[in-house]
């Protein structure tokens, strides 16, 4: 396995990633994944191993103001939106490698990367052939209208400028642009395929969230596993596993 770093300019700072090729020397089917609020490309990366083994070209990366990570940029200025950018940044680099079939460009995301790929994914849809989301957090915008930011308490009429989510400092423009999103009416604009992976026990982001999305999807297949959110301490094997049959199936 060829690793290979890169770096690019995204909305003026540097975001880093890495690709993974078997040895392809043409142009091949690739899969761009996106990692969650508060991860990294590292710890993303057992998402990867379904698409290796079906021999898939594997760009993966950190975003620019993550608070996580190996890219630039203060976690302040990190929104939906920025990494929505990031994303499509990434993809336009992606499609200007040899190695890389721009008919067969697969945006993958976990969590808060999930909704990221499904709103980059309907800004860029003539550029992808699908999306795959692994429990895609599309409850951020429901969570930050009501006051709750990955499972800080806040008031959504008064926003204070700085605030932890988590272990990350967030800033008021965080919540303004994730209240200022309608996911179902944005994205499920999507008419390409879409396949969604979601853990039974999750209690961060409701499974219900995705069953919602697979009704209002054009062309969607969700399948839910025994699993918590992010598949830390189980859902991950299953996931790998039904996303390898999702490919053999559907990759011809």
């Amino acid at each position: 396995m060829k690793i290979q770093s890169f770096s690019i300019i995204s909305n003026s700072k540097k975001l880093r990633g890495i690709i993974l090729n078997s040895g392809v020397k043409v142009p091949t089917k690739t899969v761009i994944i996106s990692h969650g609020y508060a991860s990294n490309m590292l710890i993303t990366s057992p998402y990867a191993k379904p698409f290796i083994d079906e021999g898939y070209v594997v760009i993966m990366y950190d975003f620019c103001c993550s608070g996580s990570g190996i890219s630039c940029g203060k976690s302040t200025d990190m929104s939906i939106f920025t990494e929505t950018e990031n994303l499509i940044d990434v993809l336009d680099y992606a499609k200007a490698l040899d190695i890389v079939d721009n008919n067969r460009i697969t945006l993958c995301g976990c969590s808060q990367g999930g909704l990221v790929s499904a709103l980059a994914g309907v800004k860029r849809e003539a550029d992808i052939q699908r999306l795959i989301l692994y429990y895609p957090a599309l409850c951020i915008p429901d969570d930050a209208r009501r006051g709750c930011v990955i499972g800080t308490k806040i008031d959504p009429e008064n926003i204070p400028d700085k605030f932890f989510g988590l272990f990350i400092l967030l800033s008021k423009k965080y919540v303004l642009d994730a209240q200022s999103i309608e996911p179902y009416e944005q994205i499920c604009k999507f008419k390409k395929p879409v396949f969604i992976v979601h853990g039974i026990e999750d209690k961060l982001v409701k499974l219900e969230y995705s069953q919602k999305a697979k009704e209002l999807y054009p062309d969607c297949k969700l399948v839910e596993v025994h699993g918590d959110h992010g598949f830390i301490l189980k859902g991950l094997n299953a996931s790998n596993k039904v996303t390898k049959e999702y490919l053999v199936m559907n990759d011809k």
